[in-house]
């Protein structure tokens, strides 16, 4: 994407800050003085990164204000603040029949824009789901979806075009753990219990175009920032991978929520005020760490 950037050489100083950090290496320093360079298929992707570090605000990006530009504060959270924080993060499945106000979800969303994003700008969309009657119809879609996809794949010719259609990674995760789980909670639908929301009072779909640069990833980073946010508001939260694919597979559902056709699901996440609270540290660690040795 390319956008207008402009220097105003009069309160540009020549400190060169804006070079370093510039992601797209548009703006260079020439003999003392700030360029713009302009590359025929590369350009300005508005990641206001110049504008940021700027001291003078002398760069003007086309499309953004520094008034949007807030001052940082001076202190920083320390590192055991952070760890003790995230380490008493749980995945929260029994939540209060509260619902979550909507100021508290603004700070959730307003949280999960943060994260500094693949390729900006940024492409993620985002759904809430906070009524009763909608995250009731959301469940009754799911439960209805799945038994009907369990049934589909009784059948060996939609399992042989299924897995050429998913491909060998994702065909394994559907035989090895999403159908064995949609199984139990089905079942356990059937009994009255609700496997596959788990009565969350709020829902938060990240989606974007499908074609979208890194949107993938930009979602999961959207919806991790999320969760934190969520748990420094006293609320629990649980990633929902049952979900996503029901949506992205169905046209009614994803007509009833409005999420447009070219779209597709890459995160939701389901919150409220947890009815447990957790006292002890649970261990975690990655399966392996090591450092390349030469």
């Amino acid at each position: 994407m390319k956008n207008r950037v402009t220097v105003n050489k009069e309160t540009c100083i020549g400190c060169g800050l804006c070079s370093q950090v510039c992601s797209k290496k548009i703006l260079k320093m020439n003999h003392g003085q700030m360029e713009v360079v302009d590359y025929p298929d590369w350009g300005c992707c508005q990641c206001g990164l110049c504008m940021s570090v700027c001291p003078t605000q002398a760069i003007q990006v086309a499309g953004l204000s520094y008034d949007e530009f807030v001052a940082l504060p001076e202190n920083k959270v320390d590192f055991a603040t952070l760890e003790a924080m995230l380490s008493s993060r749980r995945s929260i499945r029994s939540f209060k029949d509260r619902s979550v106000e909507r100021a508290v979800l603004d700070k959730v969303i307003r949280a999960s824009a943060m994260p500094p994003i693949g390729s900006p700008p940024t492409n993620v969309q985002v759904l809430v789901l906070d009524k009763r009657e909608h995250l009731d119809e959301l469940y009754q879609d799911t439960v209805r979806c799945w038994k009907k996809l369990m049934q589909s794949m009784k059948n060996p010719i939609y399992r042989i075009v299924s897995k050429r259609v998913a491909g060998a990674r994702q065909y394994h995760a559907l035989t090895h753990h999403a159908l064995p789980s949609a199984r139990i909670c089905c079942e356990n639908a059937d009994n009255g219990k609700n496997g596959f929301t788990f009565d969350a009072p709020a829902i938060i779909f990240f989606h974007g175009y499908k074609l979208g640069v890194c949107i993938v990833e930009n979602c999961w980073l959207a919806a991790s920032y999320a969760t934190i946010a969520a748990h420094s508001l006293g609320l629990g939260s649980i990633f929902s991978g049952m979900i996503p694919p029901i949506v992205n597979m169905n046209a009614d559902v994803k007509r009833k929520l409005g999420i447009p056709d070219e779209n597709e699901v890459h995160s939701c996440l389901m919150l409220g005020y947890p009815t447990v609270k957790f006292k002890r540290k649970i261990p975690r660690e990655h399966q392996a760490v090591r450092y390349l040795k030469r």
